[in-house]
């Protein structure tokens, strides 16, 4: 088999945020970052969690869910953003929200995986806009891993007694059964409030 690989330049900055309307591509530090369109696992996860995370923060007045707004660095909004399958912004930090998506931290955001993904190479720039928590999901076996914020860096959070998984600032907790690659979300204050995807 034989492949050609053209010879071409990265697009500037400028010329990326020209085609942001339908394109998942990443900027990290003005490096552009293209990554593959998601696999059907992959848009079946983030579909159910949305519907379901959209009408908790409505149940509880606790905020927004964002499906795939970038989070932007305020220091350099067009150089530097990577775009998370879903994003929350808790009630009274509306200020982050602009036109071109947040600018600044997310309370929290959720990494549906893929293989060969970047999602733990970003937990650095999260870190440092002070996203409380990273949530990854992956796609493939359904497994969750929630990692909260202590100082700079992110420590894995572990089950509690239930054996639920914890996801304080979204308000739910995660089940995972590995016999049948089934994932259910439950809103921790009230477990008949809840999703299996």
């Amino acid at each position: 088999m034989r492949a050609a690989r053209p010879s071409v330049s990265a697009p500037a900055p400028r010329e990326c945020e020209a085609y942001r309307d339908d394109r998942w591509d990443e900027m990290w530090d003005g490096e552009l970052h293209m990554v593959p369109p998601p696999g059907l696992d992959h848009q079946d996860i983030v579909t159910g969690l949305a519907e379901f995370l959209h009408s908790e923060c409505r149940r509880r007045s606790m905020g927004t869910v964002y499906v795939q707004a970038g989070v932007h660095d305020p220091e350099a909004p067009t150089r530097n953003y990577r775009i998370p399958d879903l994003s929350f912004v808790a009630r009274g930090n509306e200020g982050v929200l602009q036109p071109r998506g947040i600018v600044g931290a997310a309370d929290s955001v959720i990494e549906v995986r893929s293989p060969d993904d970047e999602s733990r190479a970003k937990f650095p720039f999260y870190a440092r806009l002070k996203v409380r928590e990273v949530i990854l999901i992956v796609a493939r076996t359904r497994r969750p891993e929630v990692f909260r914020l202590e100082g700079e860096r992110y420590v894995s959070v572990r089950p509690v007694r239930d054996g639920g998984l914890p996801a304080v600032v979204l308000g739910v907790r995660f089940r995972y059964f590995a016999s049948r690659r089934g994932l259910r979300l439950e809103a921790a204050d009230d477990a008949t409030h809840q999703l299996e995807v």
